[in-house]
């Protein structure tokens, strides 16, 4: 079983994308018939945290649909790394000061 993260868009940008977790079988997400089930789990699941159904999604304009790999490891590096590049840069323009006792 894998995790993927199906996200929602307003297709007019009104409205803030939706996302959820889904677990599926692994597939490849090149395959359109194993996307569109993954999609459909999201949207399911999406409308019940709602208590939307899918003819409220489809009027407000949640119509593009899309899905990625969602590795929870990878996501919280490319966090950490982000946030270690953020520090350097505030200390190095002296917006922050470095702790004092490093």
């Amino acid at each position: 079983m894998k995790d993927y993260q199906v996200t929602l868009f307003d297709e007019q940008g009104r409205y803030k994308p939706i996302s959820t977790i889904v677990q599926a079988e692994d597939v490849c997400l090149m395959n359109t018939e194993a996307k569109n089930k993954i999609i459909r789990m999201g949207i399911k699941k999406i409308c019940i945290r709602k208590c939307w159904r899918t003819r409220d999604l489809r009027n407000s304009g949640y119509t593009k649909a899309v899905v990625r790999v969602y590795d929870k490891q990878k996501i919280e590096q490319k966090k950490k790394e982000k946030y270690e590049q953020l520090k350097e840069e505030k200390y190095a323009s002296g917006e922050w000061k470095r702790p004092k006792n490093k």
